[in-house]
């Protein structure tokens, strides 16, 4: 998670902050983790809100994400969430997983590890943090596997795609594939449908089998990369 600008600095940052470990946090539902954040996602957790807003993924990208990319929700002119309403978040039951996880942070190295950070917060939360309980159950308090189980399936696709475009180690990930993004490949609903329309198969309707056969069409998009005989020796 980016942490915004009114965020304490403070965050306790290393490999061995497992599920295991204790971690008890209560929001106080004050809103003020919804400023000033780069809010990054993913073609599920844009499905997902797009579901909760009875919008395309394509629709939701233009309307509600940074540059109509995809990438990162917009933020309202003073620097909130667009989704940040007079009663709280809008978008509550759909929320991204950085919003489920906050205050702690998840990352997942190459090799696999996962690990966490716990911020300091806001130096006015209202939430409370506690000594009770562990990270695992903080995390299935907030109903966080489907978008982890997601977001972890997608980031193997693009090493796949880092490995077989054979990106140098230097050059970040989506970058790699960005070029790719511009026919709209991340796009859920629009691969979805012209895969369709290509080989009139009907599409599936429940969001999972949706993400199984997006991700299915994405592995099957880049094996059948053409790849520069430099490259591959």
């Amino acid at each position: 998670m980016t942490h915004g600008l009114h965020e304490v600095a403070a965050v306790d940052d290393s490999p061995s902050i497992t599920r295991d470990v204790s971690f008890g946090y209560v929001c106080g539902r004050c809103s003020r983790c919804c400023q000033h954040k780069h809010i990054q996602l993913d073609p599920y957790k844009i499905a997902r809100l797009a579901r909760a807003r009875g919008e395309s993924t394509t629709t939701f990208r233009a309307s509600w994400t940074v540059d109509g990319r995809g990438t990162t929700l917009r933020q309202k002119p003073d620097g909130t969430c667009v989704f940040l309403g007079a009663e709280g978040c809008e978008v509550h039951p759909d929320r991204p997983l950085v919003c489920r996880l906050y205050p702690l942070g998840r990352h997942l190295r190459s090799d696999g590890h996962e690990y966490f950070s716990i911020s300091g917060g806001h130096p006015q939360t209202a939430g409370k943090y506690t000594g009770t309980g562990t990270i695992v159950d903080y995390l299935e308090r907030q109903e966080t596997r489907p978008f982890i189980e997601a977001g972890d399936a997608y980031f193997r696709w693009f090493q796949f795609a880092y490995a077989r475009l054979a990106a140098s180690d230097d050059v970040l990930i989506s970058e790699a594939v960005a070029g790719a993004d511009d026919q709209g490949i991340l796009d859920m609903d629009a691969m979805i449908a012209s895969h369709s329309a290509a080989t009139g198969e009907r599409a599936p309707q429940s969001l999972e089998a949706r993400l199984q056969l997006h991700l299915s069409l994405l592995h099957q998009l880049v094996a059948g990369m053409e790849v520069d005989d430099a490259q591959e020796t």
